[in-house]
């Protein structure tokens, strides 16, 4: 029992680094054995139960000391209350005989949530000695959480139910189903599911529509939403980004992006508008129709025609119909036509840059035009350069002999980057006639402006020279991606030069 005692004392000297002489002379001195054979350790962090978030780093001091006459080994590892699975974080360390503290950083980055106690052991001659922390550690990996619907942009609304062919049937409100699966393998996770209209959700433009736990074991859940906050009370109209705020106790919180957008209508408002392409849109011959969209809040039934226009005065007669006489009973709010590419007769419309606007027809001599916002690219491949002569869109008509400037102004698209723009007019309104022309072939007024500029760089002044012979002459634009012919795309003004006879001006 002695003995115990006095090799007890020997050893917490030893971990403390103590050099002060005995509080009590042995008697009879401890044997020179027990004291050449003393191998230790201890944990001294952490010394107290702690969680913390996955991608932690946990600082790990110990020591140890090594009275043997063998060399030391120490190897620090954490071991898992779930499957007492053991990691090794560092091993090989020698142990001196003094035994000074050390320190190791644990990253938890790679680690599965579980507790994990914390050991060294250390091995000498044969001889195994382990200590374990008294504070464990417990590692809570953030909830897992994913969107499963709606896949596709949905908005709000639906058909009638009992008339789903009639496309004047009134539009109802609607459920969107918004469904995800999620689990959080330490149960304090929770979800805030919301509708924001941009990517930022810390802007504070953002709403919440629904508040959930997240459960333990991996599952799926949903809700039909039905356009209301979680107080209650209806949402603004606008296109919203769904999206998830996840959390728990400590780890920090993240955004988790839905699949489509859910558009949310003006509850009770409409106006007359086309709402789609409400951007610039490419229509390749071989895409599937474009859906044209279009709202109304009309008193009485309208007709309505839709058009395309290459360039922006609807009335100059160069517009072309895709939908003509659409009767909109005085109750339809939205509406919409499956563009195939062709003309109201059934004839494929040149490639080229168009508006689409509608013409509203309320039984008076004039109609209300409203346009689309976007344009649409029709093209035969995807980079194909496209080009549209906006002006002259009336004729400019200007005497002979005298002169004169014509503005000219045109916008392209141009997806390869390459290509070039030439300008001609000619005497008659077929443009690249060739050799085989009839009448005088064309006269070239501008070439090789580079398609890639804008603004100023879509413009050209036509000076007329005194010798311009009187007459109607056409401005062709021509685009391609090598300058020359077949061109890739050829536009034609609306409006002509008309140069007058001065002796028949009155």
């Amino acid at each position: 029992m002695r003995y115990g005692i006095l090799l007890a004392l020997a050893l917490s000297t030893l971990l403390l680094g103590a050099t002060c002489f005995p509080l009590f002379e042995l008697d009879p001195p401890l044997e020179e054995s027990a004291a050449d054979t003393t191998l230790a350790v201890s944990v001294v962090r952490p010394a107290e139960d702690r969680v913390v978030p996955a991608g932690d780093v946990v600082e790990i001091e110990w020591t140890a000391a090594n009275l043997t006459d063998d060399s030391a080994i120490a190897t620090v590892l954490v071991r898992a209350r779930e499957d007492f699975a053991d990691t090794v974080l560092v091993g090989g360390l020698r142990i001196s005989a003094s035994g000074g503290a050390q320190t190791v950083e644990w990253n938890t980055t790679d680690f599965p949530g579980d507790e994990y106690s914390i050991i060294v052991q250390v091995e000498a001659g044969g001889r195994n000695e382990e200590a374990t922390a008294n504070g464990r550690i417990t590692i809570n990996t953030p909830p897992a959480f994913e969107f499963t619907e709606p896949t596709e942009d949905t908005e709000l609304v639906e058909q009638d139910p009992n008339d789903p062919n009639d496309p004047n049937a009134p539009m109802l409100p609607a459920e969107v189903t918004i469904r995800w699966s999620a689990y959080d393998a330490d149960s304090d996770g929770t979800a805030k599911i919301g509708i924001d209209p941009d990517l930022d959700h810390e802007s504070g433009n953002e709403t919440t529509i629904y508040e959930v736990d997240i459960p333990r074991t991996s599952g799926f859940d949903s809700i039909d939403w039905d356009g209301t906050d979680t107080s209650g009370e209806r949402v603004d109209g606008d296109t919203y980004y769904l999206f998830a705020a996840i959390s728990d106790a400590v780890n920090d919180e993240q955004f988790v992006e839905g699949l489509a957008r859910i558009i949310v209508p003006e509850e009770g408002e409409f106006e007359l508008a086309i709402t789609q392409p409400e951007e610039n849109t490419t229509f390749l011959t071989t895409d599937d129709p474009l859906t044209i969209e279009f709202t109304f809040d009309e008193d009485d039934d309208v007709l309505i025609d839709l058009m395309i226009d290459p360039d922006e005065n609807h009335s100059n007669g160069n517009a072309t119909t895709i939908l003509a006489q659409r009767l909109i009973d005085k109750d339809t709010n939205e509406d919409s036509f499956d563009w195939d590419g062709d003309d109201s007769e059934g004839a494929a419309v040149d490639d080229g840059i168009y508006r689409i606007y509608m013409a509203v027809n309320r039984g008076s001599r004039t109609s209300q035009i409203v346009e689309a916002d976007g344009l649409v690219f029709r093209r035969s491949e995807e980079e194909q350069p496209l080009i549209a002569l906006l002006e002259p869109n009336t004729d400019a008509t200007r005497t002979g002999g005298e002169g004169g400037e014509v503005f000219i102004k045109w916008r392209d698209d141009d997806p390869s980057g390459s290509a070039t723009i030439k300008l001609t007019i000619d005497d008659d309104a077929t443009p690249d006639e060739g050799p085989g022309e009839t009448d005088n072939n064309e006269v070239e007024i501008l070439a090789d402006r580079d398609a890639a500029g804008d603004d100023v760089q879509d413009t050209f002044i036509y000076y007329i020279g005194d010798d311009l012979a009187p007459g109607r002459y056409w401005i062709f634009a021509y685009i391609d991606r090598n300058g020359a012919a077949p061109w890739d795309n050829i536009a034609i003004a609306a409006g002509q030069i008309v140069i007058e006879d001065p002796d028949e001006v009155p």
